[in-house]
């Protein structure tokens, strides 16, 4: 077991917030324990992440009061492995990339976020929050990453700008396409693979070998548009919450 104080979680949701990590060595008693721990220490939000198939904690968690909420993938696909299926690539006119390196073109992307553009993600689902602290929590994750040196894209087509997506690198080989979303998914709708395409086309364009991606299976249509281009499955967790 893992234990992380999710201090970052103030800014964005307002309440203190742990994550644990959880072997499948641990147990239900163990999670119970140490949820007295934190709770004494002011804790209001718990976040377990969890292995596959462990049946002990899938039955049991939920005794405790855990909620399950998504299950996590981690992905990779390697510059040998990449392809772009022909039913996709022939898809792909008209469609341009915006690299947004400079501050005052980042203030767009910001508004979109804000205006709600996620609506699946855990935290604008969970009743105890909002679309509006989700909206909150993704911008402030994107102004970090941007001080931290992520590269930030708009895809448009022709003169409209139809979302983004964000690089960052990871190491000397490795480039991660952390975060990515439509702007207008309900109107746009057929363009979300090809912003995924323009996204992973854009990340073979840097010097890597190989790019790595984390999702959730509140967006399955990602993990589609992974095993089509040549993505292997690496890890895969159950996110489980808890609001004390």
């Amino acid at each position: 077991m893992q234990t992380i104080h999710a201090v970052w979680e103030k800014e964005n949701l307002g309440v203190n917030a742990y994550e644990i990590f959880l072997s499948d060595q641990d147990t239900p008693e163990a999670v119970a324990e140490e949820e007295k721990r934190l709770a004494a220490e002011g804790a209001e939000y718990i976040v377990l992440k969890t292995p596959v198939n462990c049946s002990h904690l899938l039955f049991g968690l939920p005794k405790l009061g855990y909620t399950y909420v998504e299950t996590v993938f981690k992905i990779e696909v390697r510059r040998s492995d990449y392809h772009s299926p022909d039913g996709i690539a022939r898809f792909d006119r008209g469609l341009t990339v915006k690299h947004c390196a400079n501050p005052e073109e980042w203030a767009p992307v910001f508004e979109k976020i804000h205006s709600g553009i996620f609506r699946s993600d855990r935290i604008t689902l969970d009743p105890a929050f909002s679309p509006e602290i989700g909206g909150n929590r993704y911008a402030n994750w994107l102004r970090n990453m941007l001080i931290k040196g992520a590269d930030l894209y708009e895809v448009y087509q022709k003169d409209k700008a139809i979302g983004f997506f964000v690089i960052m690198r990871k190491d000397e080989n490795t480039v991660d396409p952390v975060l990515m979303a439509m702007y207008d998914e309900r109107n746009d709708r057929g363009l979300g693979v090809l912003l995924h395409k323009k996204t992973l086309d854009t990340c073979f364009t840097y010097d890597c070998k190989r790019l790595t991606s984390t999702f959730v299976s509140n967006n399955s249509k990602v993990l589609r548009i992974y095993v089509s281009v040549g993505a292997t499955i690496s890890d895969t967790l159950y996110t489980y919450v808890k609001h004390l």
